[in-house]
């Protein structure tokens, strides 16, 4: 599962799924990617701005017979298709190996590293 998938996973919860006690809608503020049993299977955690409930989001993905990925939210029956939005390429070994140098350099400073250039 890449960044994308998360981001429109994240996406599917904001649109179906309300906080249990409040049944208000959540953010991407509120919600966080907790990890993974499989391929299939992810755990968010989100947590609601208003009652300060905190849950976890089971989240299972089904794939169809044309590969088209489809999330179980695990509350309503229905199932929903996991977006349309285009996937990102798979990152290449030799971009890993060029973010591993770059993190060896890297001194923590991120108020660095975010500056807006213009202002440089």
């Amino acid at each position: 599962m890449n960044f994308q998938d998360i981001k429109i996973i994240v996406g599917q919860i904001k649109k179906q799924i309300r906080c249990m006690k409040c049944k208000g809608a959540y953010t991407d503020q509120d919600i966080e990617l907790i990890g993974n049993l499989s391929c299939d299977q992810t755990f968010f955690y989100a947590y609601c701005m208003n009652c300060e409930l905190e849950s976890v989001i089971d989240v299972c993905i089904h794939c169809d017979h044309e590969g088209n990925a489809y999330v179980d939210d695990m509350i309503s029956s229905k199932v929903e298709r996991l977006g349309s939005a285009p996937r990102g390429n798979k990152i290449s070994t030799n971009e890993v190996l060029d973010m591993h140098n770059y993190l060896k350099e890297f001194d923590g400073d991120f108020s660095k590293l975010f500056k807006d250039k213009k202002s440089q």
